[in-house]
């Protein structure tokens, strides 16, 4: 794919910051929803449903959902390994019977702290089965905060119930997230290398698009684009047709395609997701809309106002 500029129009840098808002702001939100729910469970059943290594779990699941460590197999089997190894050291140390002492621990409770972790990190290894957070599982369990096999058994039970909503959260935002066992290596540099790949993609044809806005060939572009992310609907592609050309005026009074680039890569995106099928049309757009902004001058050159065609017109 060409890169997009010319006399026709001269196209921004690719989009970061605003961008980068909207993913803090939808995974802050997709964070508060996934801790909610074993916490309203702690609530209603006034069991320990909810606990700190939850948080760092979630966390890791949404901002790096590709990676082995954030997979449901790894979270289910890291806490596992983790509350085992806890309760391990406990009973090695003689304190399954002790309350919690966080202020004053004594030699006993050195030792379960510093066993536990041991287990821990190398239960994980030895099982190929890392998940961080559960290294704060072991010492909750290994301080006593958490101790009796109930307890424990509820603990599993709050991992269980907050993976399956990391799936749901994940997958319903198209993320990469397996059911279980995460993906081989070689497969996830592949579905890494082609998610770049339709980042890009995205990126290029919205600073195409953006070009397109402040150049002669923004009809042809209102009306491609109306069609693509439009996928056949009427109603919908008036719809995109109207906030293309709402685009088209803030931009034409703030000067700043960055941003309108950064708002279409979202759109661009989001059709991408649903229909992986429509980067061949995508790719098209990018290509076509570059070479007409190559070869038509810009507004300034031509005498006249532009003509502005309907929705769908001939492109």
């Amino acid at each position: 794919m060409t890169s997009a500029t010319g006399p026709g129009g001269t196209l921004p840098p690719a989009p970061a910051g605003r961008s980068r808002w909207h993913r803090a702001l939808v995974t802050a939100a997709q964070a508060a929803v996934c801790i909610a729910v074993p916490a309203v469970v702690a609530w209603v059943s006034g069991q320990p449903f909810v606990f700190p290594s939850l948080g760092p779990t979630v966390f890791l699941a949404l901002t790096s959902a590709s990676t082995p460590a954030a997979s449901p197999r790894n979270t289910v089997a890291g806490h596992l390994i983790s509350a085992s190894a806890g309760y391990a050291a406990l009973a090695l140390t003689g304190l399954t019977r002790a309350g919690p002492d966080l202020s004053h621990p004594n030699g006993h409770r050195v030792a379960a702290v510093a066993i536990a972790l041991a287990l821990t990190a190398g239960g994980m290894l030895l099982g190929d089965l890392p998940h961080p957070p559960g290294g704060a599982t072991t010492l909750i369990v290994a301080l006593g905060l958490l101790r009796t096999p109930g307890q424990l058994t509820i603990l599993m039970a709050a991992v269980v119930t907050t993976t399956g909503v990391l799936v749901t959260v994940n997958r319903l935002s198209g993320r990469s997230y397996p059911l279980w066992s995460p993906a081989s290596r070689e497969a996830a540099s592949e579905r890494r290398a082609r998610e770049a790949a339709a980042e890009r993609m995205c990126r290029e044809a919205a600073r195409c698009l953006a070009g397109a806005m402040t150049s002669a060939v923004w009809p042809v572009a209102r009306v491609r684009v109306a069609r693509l992310l439009g996928r056949g609907d009427s109603g919908r592609e008036n719809a995109v047709a109207a906030r293309l050309n709402a685009s088209r005026a803030a931009l034409l009074e703030t000067k700043d395609p960055v941003a309108t680039a950064a708002h279409w890569t979202a759109d661009f995106r989001t059709l991408l997701t649903r229909d992986p099928t429509a980067a061949r049309t995508l790719s098209a757009f990018t290509d076509t809309i570059t070479y007409l902004l190559r070869a038509i001058p810009a507004p300034a050159s031509r005498t006249g106002p532009l003509r502005e065609e309907r929705t769908h017109g001939h492109g």
